[in-house]
């Protein structure tokens, strides 16, 4: 079974790879990107690390039309996609959202989560990570 969580936002707004990885560190979470990708033009698995160990998520990336931001309820302007899948591991889930939900939080994107049907705005992303975290930390 995989896990899907998808970042909408502006392509503008898409942090360096760096950038993200500050954003994630700046926010005490213990994740690790490795940060040699282009946002744009990488699509497979980008290892991570969670609290020293070795782990990682699918990275993909993808235009959304004018049309699919509107019935996905997505910020204005909203003209990319990031999806980052996890295959039934913990540590990739937990590195995955943690990612999510900063990267949706710096860019001023919605996290969209298709297993639940949550769509989790900016200003909600970081708790939300910080709760999935936990959560598989406790499992």
């Amino acid at each position: 079974m995989s896990v899907d969580l998808t970042v909408y936002l502006r392509r503008s707004a898409m942090p360096s790879p760096s950038a993200w990885q500050g954003a994630i560190t700046a926010s005490g979470l213990p994740v690790e990107l490795d940060t040699d990708f282009d946002p744009d033009t990488f699509s497979g698995f980008l290892p991570c690390t969670i609290r020293g160990a070795a782990s990682g998520f699918e990275y993909f990336a993808d235009e959304l039309s004018a049309d699919d931001a509107a019935e996905l309820e997505a910020p204005k302007g909203s003209d990319f996609s990031v999806t980052l899948v996890t295959h039934s591991d913990l540590k990739e889930f937990a590195c995955s959202a943690v990612a999510a939900g900063v990267l949706a939080k710096v860019s001023g994107g919605l996290l969209f989560d298709p297993q639940s049907g949550d769509s989790i705005p900016a200003d909600e992303a970081l708790a939300w990570s910080i709760e999935q975290l936990a959560a598989a930390e406790r499992e």
